[in-house]
């Protein structure tokens, strides 16, 4: 994990947000990220000499492939920048053991910030100095005490967890004394463990041992069973698995759908009914089903087609009578609602969120926990059921909780995720690692280059949401250029430089819409459409029309969307996802399975362009003015970045970089002018199992 505090080294400052070092003049000398992480760890552990493998498996999670010869290059690089002005070097070399920092540094301690409320999530922390920023502190101080308190008292929970990588959705045994969690380790493999909370300083068992990916588990009222969902792409299975703990024996007990990781479960509490997050019987899509364990009779869905939302996490009641359940009506809009399940009658509990991160009952019935996520911004809340008070729990990265169901203790998880825009060269002989382009302490997403222009637009969090901002092509001269107030998603500038398209949320929360946006006059535009929901829209050549998929009946399909009032129409039928059209309406395409394909005007008949073996992603591929293509081929512990050689119809890879340096449904665009790819990064993804004993009720 990088660190954030400055600091110095004899007669250089380090700032590792910015991964860069200032020279004595001031000068500022940036490095890639992984050079200054490999100094932040000898500094960090200065004087001790530091041995190559534990550098690698720290900076490099292990992958030897890259890290070897990485290291070497990082060691001369940080050596020629942190030169002394006698000649003196600043990190030596122990033959056969590894590197020592020779000057000793002097850390600056984390800058002060004013306390954040749950809504402030997102803004950005504010340093306080000498005398008027102490009165300052001292007068938020004094009417935190007078004002009227709105959020739960500070308290400091108990760590269970503290692992490399990430330790997700913890699931506490019925007494709170165990918890079993999805831990992702920083390799990218994952499995269940199990953890004594009593001594969280021995290891955690391992429950599961295969390539597959097992989700949430939950725990039956007797301590002995785990269930969880097991998703295998290769076989192309999804099962909801009960494990016995003690034996880890396993048993299949229903099946899940293959798209998608947050597949939710919940068990009620006399053991009898299993409810999970399914795709089976006779609903058409995902949906919550209640399956009775006794006598393995069919589940039955609880939100069928004609409520136009999707079910997703979902608690039982401690007295099994009613079902907390999360629904989303779009990507912008999800909410929780109170089911009976005795009469089928439900009302909504939340109004406003567009992201719910987990819900879990106090044993005492009367209180949910859930968390909520608003622009990549994690925060929990304490809601009455009666009386429909909500209360921020003031703990930063909240998500996921879970109650023991014997005691009322809270387990939850502390997710931080902070994302920047890098960029990879494509033109040298020699692979390089990613350089930081927009790092901050904000989030920054989804970049894309304007050749017409030079400059980029990307997303921010810095307003709160995600809004459209513009830079110039080194991410200097910065400009908001959205001002909605509500995220939007996906921005791509037209061919000639002049307005950006993007989707944005609907104000009433049901679907989103195609927006334009004009650079220079800010001037929005709403583009005509007959769908509620789109993904990723991208111009045709002549920058008349959009091209972006929706939901057809059974699949998502590629449309063309025109700027007049011309009328949409369809241009797949093999299930089309993100499309870019030629200038001889030539379509380039990616589909939900593996593979890209091309399809002339006027035909129906799709061409294999990039074998499936190849061609692994949906969405982070570009298209460069030569033909060529560049793609980033996700596996299982590591990405490929390649290139497809239009002209040769050949595919080559670029580097390999590990599973985090690309993140997920990044975009990927092609900055033409300096052969160079961008395309989102994560600087770091840290969560840790933390709980809290005692929780004050509303």
């Amino acid at each position: 994990m990088l660190q954030s505090a400055p600091f110095t080294i004899g007669e250089f400052r380090v700032e590792p947000l910015e991964c860069a070092i200032y020279l004595p003049d001031g000068e500022k000398h940036s490095l890639q990220p992984k050079f200054i992480e490999v100094l932040c760890y000898l500094a960090s552990h200065y004087p001790r000499v530091v041995p190559r493998q534990e550098l690698i498996e720290h900076v490099w999670q292990g992958n030897g492939y890259v890290g070897e010869k990485a290291l070497t290059n990082a060691i001369w690089h940080l050596r020629q920048a942190l030169k002394q002005q006698d000649g003196s070097e600043s990190i030596q070399t122990i033959r056969k053991s590894g590197y020592q920092l020779l000057v000793q540094p002097e850390f600056e301690a984390e800058p002060a910030v004013v306390p954040a409320a749950a809504d402030m999530a997102g803004k950005p922390r504010m340093p306080v100095w000498g005398w008027s920023g102490l009165g300052i502190i001292l007068l938020i101080v004094g009417l935190f005490w007078w004002w009227p308190q709105e959020q739960i008292a500070a308290i400091q929970p108990d760590i269970i967890t503290k692992q490399p990588g990430m330790e997700l959705f913890p699931a506490p045994s019925p007494d709170g004394l165990f918890t079993a969690f999805k831990w992702r380790r920083s390799d990218g493999s994952m499995d269940l463990y199990l953890q004594d909370a009593r001594q969280t300083n021995l290891p955690a068992r391992q429950l599961t041992f295969d390539e597959a990916n097992e989700g949430r588990p939950v725990w039956d009222m007797t301590g002995k069973f785990l269930f969880f969902r097991r998703k295998n792409d290769d076989l192309e299975t999804c099962q909801v698995i009960r494990l016995e703990v003690e034996s880890l024996q396993e048993k299949v007990v229903g099946k899940c759908p293959l798209g998608g990781d947050l597949h939710y479960l919940d068990i009620s509490p006399d053991n009898s009914v299993l409810a999970y997050w399914g795709l089976e019987g006779v609903a058409d899509t995902p949906a919550v089903y209640i399956k009775n364990l006794n006598d393995e009779s069919q589940s039955a869905p609880t939100c069928l087609n004609e409520c136009n939302m999707r079910d997703r996490d979902l608690a039982f009641s401690p007295d099994g009578s009613q079902l907390a359940i999360s629904r989303r009506i779009s990507r912008f809009a999800e909410n929780i609602y109170l089911r009976n399940l005795a009469t089928g009658e439900e009302r909504q509990l939340t109004e406003g969120e567009s992201d719910i991160v987990g819900i879990s009952w106090h044993p005492d019935g009367k209180h949910l926990v859930y968390g909520v996520q608003r622009a990549d911004a994690r925060s929990g809340f304490l809601l009455n059921i009666h009386s429909g008070e909500s209360t921020p729990m003031n703990i930063e990265g909240f998500s996921y909780p879970s109650f023991a169901k014997q005691v009322p203790w809270l387990y939850f998880q502390t997710r931080s995720e902070f994302y920047q825009i890098a960029y990879l060269p494509v033109a040298e002989e020699l692979p390089s690692s990613p350089f930081p382009l927009l790092q901050s302490d904000y989030n920054h997403k989804y970049p894309d280059y304007s050749a017409a222009t030079d400059r980029i637009a990307y997303l921010s969090n810095e307003s709160g949401h995600y809004e459209i901002w513009v830079a110039d092509a080194e991410g200097n001269q910065r400009q908001q250029l959205t001002h909605l107030k509500r995220s939007v998603l996906y921005p791509r500038w037209s061919h000639d430089g002049r307005r950006i398209a993007f989707l944005a949320a609907n104000a009433n929360g049901k679907g989103d819409s195609l927006m334009i946006v004009d650079v220079d006059s800010k001037r929005l535009i709403r583009v005509p459409s007959p769908y509620q929901t789109h993904q990723r829209p991208t111009w045709t050549a002549d920058d008349q029309a959009l091209v972006a998929s929706v939901y057809d009946e059974e699949q998502r399909q590629l449309y063309l969307f025109p700027l007049d009032n011309r009328p949409v129409s369809q241009l797949t039928e093999d299930g089309g996802v993100f499309g870019i059209m030629l200038a001889d309406d030539t379509l380039i395409y990616s589909r939900s399975e593996p593979g890209l394909y091309s399809m002339a005007a006027g035909s129906k008949q799709p061409k294999l362009l990039i074998a499936p073996d190849h061609f692994g992603t949906r969405y982070t591929w570009t298209l460069a003015d030569s033909g060529d293509i560049y793609f980033a081929d996700p596996g299982a512990r590591h990405t490929d970045i390649k290139r497809f050689d239009a002209e040769n119809a050949t595919v080559a890879a670029i580097m390999r970089l590990p599973l985090s340096a690309v993140v997920a449904y990044s975009s990927l665009s092609l900055d033409s002018k300096r052969q160079r790819l961008l395309f989102n990064n994560t600087i770091k993804a840290q969560s840790d199992i933390k709980r809290i004993k005692d929780l004050p009720l509303n």
